[in-house]
């Protein structure tokens, strides 16, 4: 038995032995109690738990813990200390005095303080102490001071047991920049927190933020931002590295940087956009406020708005209403509001306010500003009830893009029927054709304006389409100067150079000048042709303003007739004119013009400008197709265009000339009609129909 109890005496003091080192690892420091008010010998054990130390005895119990956290003034660098202060008072003095006991000064007492941590091991302190004298007053408090080492920014919960009593309180360390002084913390910033410098690049839209004071041995550093309560993400600085970037739109005045060691709990904190009107600009644009309709507990609807902000600061909302063309937006009175930097709320990583507009109600041109202070004008009108006619756009846009598509199919097909030959046919290609080919118009001997006008729209058609044209109205300079008989051989000259026909228009008076001056020529000596035309010049012939031009073609196609060349250089055509359908009454038609062909405009355009165009060596059949498209494109244009000048008018029909071919069927569009008596051939064109009709 004596063994057995020799063994469990030695397994107690190996398990007091390990405490004490267990405790000593710990590196816990044994603080010295200080004795207050009536208390003196106070000494001071530790273990590691309560129970390992003896329990609380005397007639002391504790009645208030009082924490308190400062620096440790007797250290070279800050630390935080722990300073609890005990309030004990006698248990029952009265039944103490009663019982006889008398002074018991000398009596010990001893209470227990425990230490508990979230992420490390506890501790207990046993303080022992003595009572100086015995106060008679019962309300007498006893104090007792006890002081520990802590570390920045730690959770404590401080247990404190005496005989009858036991109390505990719960107290958290501030930071290092909370209980050092501020030259004490200076002094530690300086020697152990790095330090952040930011710059900002205008040009790039980007801050660069540069580390210094990296410590020689490249600890881990880590840094992050905040803006007032809101925190970002800490982030690991790049090792080996002492600058990186990031976007300007995060700037704002509150904006910090947090920096520290990984290994220490002391942070540096660097302000660099405090009252930085650049940085309270590009806050605004993430400042926001919405407005919404809703339904209050009165049943009544009202109008919320809510403002969200990077930082806290003062600010003003206001409704404002747009104009009806959506300019200026005019400040509602008594809707502007106020927010104080005290009324925020952080959640979801912002800062909020929210509030009401009392008695306005939901509108088109209703909108909401806000404007933060320092700044001059108010953000853009928010108007969430604006009607928005997106929901119409889309239909519209869907309907347009369906007709283009729908159009370009018709065309796409149209090209695709008319072949492969017109995709390669363009208006340098009608002009490569016709190209130097020269066109005399002459002016018939009307004093009709509409029949004059008509001739110079064809003029500037033919123009258009490449030719190169004359007409006596437009020559009316060198006509003066030259005079009729020479002007007319100098353009005949160029027919000859170049190419080309003398036009002239059928209308009942260039019937009727024919006529009287074929007569004319009949009755005189036909041997002595230039004293005729004086003669029948001095006639009594009806006066016209271009009977000199006129007279001086008709001696010309005589000549290219008595020499078996008539239609070499003249042709004729018929507008379709303004005029009523001339009346008959014309036996025969004039014997000067058999032999010429004549063309109805624009029914026949085709032959028209294939016999300007002239009949070319064209020995390859792809080169006489590409010819024979490109005439027919151009006789469409010319077509549309005269037909759209003369468009709804009657057609100017002449006695004796048939229109159309015999059956009465209707007349092809690129019908030829001759006049001779010869049965003279017309030149060669692209899928024309000759009708030969004989007059004289």
């Amino acid at each position: 038995m004596a063994r057995i109890l020799r063994l469990i005496a030695h397994v107690v003091s190996a398990l007091s032995l390990g405490l004490l080192l267990s405790v000593g690892a710990l590196g816990m420091d044994t603080p010295v109690p200080t004795c207050e008010k009536g208390l003196s010998d106070c000494s001071v054990r530790t273990g590691p738990f309560s129970g390992a130390l003896p329990d609380p005895c005397g007639s002391l119990y504790i009645t208030h813990v009082q924490l308190n956290v400062t620096h440790c003034t007797n250290m070279s660098d800050c630390k935080p200390c722990l300073i609890i202060k005990i309030s004990l008072q006698d248990v029952d003095l009265a039944k103490s005095v009663s019982d006889g006991s008398g002074d018991d000064s000398d009596e010990e007492a001893l209470l227990k303080v425990c230490y508990s941590f979230p992420t490390s091991t506890g501790y207990c302190r046993a303080v022992t102490f003595k009572r100086d004298y015995i106060n008679m007053d019962q309300s007498f408090t006893y104090q007792l001071l006890l002081t520990e080492t802590m570390d920045f920014e730690t959770p404590i919960v401080v247990i404190a047991e005496s005989k009858e009593t036991y109390i505990y309180q719960n107290i958290t360390i501030p930071d290092a920049k909370t209980v050092c002084p501020s030259d004490l913390w200076s002094l530690i910033i300086e020697r152990t927190v790095p330090r952040l410098q930011a710059d900002t690049e205008n040009i790039s839209n980007e801050v660069h933020l540069h580390l210094q004071n990296i410590p020689a041995n490249q600890e881990t550093v880590t840094w992050e931002m905040a803006w007032d309560d809101i925190r970002g993400q800490p982030e690991r600085w790049p090792i080996g590295k002492s600058k990186t970037v990031i976007p300007s739109d995060l700037i704002a005045p509150c904006l910090c940087f947090l920096v520290w060691l990984q290994d220490k709990n002391i942070r540096g904190m660097y302000c660099p956009f405090t009252n930085q009107p650049d940085a309270l600009k590009r806050m605004q644009h993430n400042v926001s406020v919405i407005m919404v309709e809703s339904q209050w507990r009165s049943g009544n609807t009202g109008l919320s708005w809510n403002v969200t902000s990077p930082c806290k600061v003062k600010a003003e909302v206001r409704l404002c209403k747009k104009d009806m063309a959506g300019g200026q937006c005019e400040e509602v009175a008594g809707s502007r509001q106020m927010l104080e930097t005290t009324g925020w709320i952080t959640a979801h990583k912002v800062h909020w306010q929210a509030g009401e507009f009392l008695n306005s109600s939901s509108h088109p041109l209703l909108c909401v500003q806000v404007k933060t202070e320092g700044m001059v004008m108010f953000s853009e009108p928010q108007c969430p009830f604006e009607i928005h006619r997106v929901r119409w756009t889309l239909p519209i846009l869907v309907g347009f893009i369906l007709i283009c598509l729908t159009i370009l199919g018709v065309y796409l097909i149209g090209g695709i029927l008319k072949g492969y030959v017109w995709r390669w046919l363009k208006d340098d290609d009608v002009r490569d054709a016709v190209g130097g080919v020269h066109v005399v118009l002459l002016s018939p001997p009307d004093d009709d304006e509409r029949v004059l006008e008509l001739l110079c729209y064809l003029g500037s058609s033919l123009q258009t389409l490449g030719f190169t044209v004359s007409l006596d109205l437009w020559s009316k300079g060198d006509l003066c100067a030259l005079g009729p008989v020479p002007w007319l051989h100098s353009q005949l000259d160029s027919l000859k150079r170049q190419g080309g026909k003398v036009v002239l228009v059928l209308t009942q008076t260039t019937w009727t000048r024919a006529k009287e001056w074929e007569a004319c020529i009949s009755e005189n000596n036909k041997e002595n042709i230039k004293g005729v035309e004086t003669d029948c010049a001095q006639s009594n012939l009806p006066p016209s303003r271009h009977v000199d031009v006129f007279g001086a073609s008709l001696r010309c196609i005589l000549q290219d007739s008595s020499q078996g060349k008539a239609g070499e250089r003249f042709m004729l055509v018929q507008l379709d004119s303004l005029s009523p359908a001339l009346p008959g009454g014309f036996p025969t038609v004039p014997d000067l013009f058999c032999g010429l062909h004549v063309y109805s405009l624009p029914t026949q355009c085709l032959g028209f400008l294939t016999e300007l165009a002239g009949s070319k060596k064209i020995t390859s059949s792809s080169a006489r197709r590409r010819r024979a498209g490109v005439l027919q494109k151009a006789s469409r244009t010319l077509t549309k265009r005269l037909s759209g000048f003369i468009a709804g008018k009657n057609v100017l029909n002449l006695p004796g000339i048939i229109q159309g071919s015999a059956g009465g069927q209707e007349e092809d569009s690129v019908e030829t009609l001759l006049i001779e008596s010869n049965l003279g051939t017309p030149p060669s064109s692209p899928d024309t129909v000759v009708s030969i009709i004989e007059w004289c």
